[in-house]
Parts: structure tokens; C-alpha cells; sequence
């Protein structure tokens, strides 16, 4: 995806930092109504799937949740196709969903059975 703005979803993460109680979690869930194709949902299940793209607890913040929704971008770039052909078909079915929101709900059965 490189239409993404990085810069001001950093700024906008940035944000996020100093507020006291509002983890990766919170910021997620509170960011994905507003940019849904963009921002994914971070919970235990998703976080573990993109372990490999968390920076740690050292690294600052924004950093770290720009790690994240790279990683997601990533994986759905790597599995487009199909994320597009589940979309396409929830839609037939009157179901409107993201590729985002998609690849969140793919991670779930995944992760549950790893």
C-alpha cells in the first residue's frame, strides 16, 4: 500500500502516547471505525500473529504501532488475491468488510489452532 501516509499516522500514533491507559489495544480499536481499510485491530491474537513485526517494548510508541500496521499491510499485500476474492464474496452476501478487518478475522482461527 503506498498511498499510506506515513508521516501523519505517525503523528497521529504519537498522540496516542500520552495517554495514560491507551495501549496498542485501545488505540486500534478506537482508530479502526475512522480509517478501517488502514488500521487493524490489535488484540492477543493479531499481536502474536505479528510478533515479528513488534519493535519491542524499548522502541518508542508510534514506532512500534507503525511496526504493526506495516506488518498487516504486508500480509495483506502477500495474500491480496485472496483477501479480495473473501471480500468480494462477503459482499455478494451483504457483508461489508475491509481487507484489513478480513485478515484480522483469518488470524483468529489461525493463531487458535497453532
Amino acid at each position: 500500500m503506498t498511498s499510506v501516509p506515513w508521516l501523519p499516522v505517525r503523528q497521529l500514533f504519537d498522540a496516542f502516547a500520552d495517554i495514560r491507559g491507551a495501549g496498542m489495544a485501545k488505540m486500534t480499536k478506537a482508530l479502526y471505525p475512522k480509517r478501517p481499510a488502514l488500521i487493524p485491530m490489535r488484540d492477543s491474537m493479531v499481536q502474536t500473529c505479528l510478533r515479528e513485526d513488534d519493535l519491542g517494548a524499548q522502541a518508542p510508541f508510534a514506532e512500534r504501532a507503525l511496526g504493526f500496521v506495516r506488518g498487516c499491510q504486508r500480509d495483506l499485500d502477500r495474500n491480496r488475491a485472496a483477501v479480495r476474492a473473501v471480500r468480494q464474496e462477503l459482499a455478494r452476501c451483504g457483508y461489508g468488510l475491509t481487507e484489513v478487518r478480513i485478515l484480522d478475522l483469518l488470524i483468529w482461527p489461525a493463531q487458535a489452532a497453532a
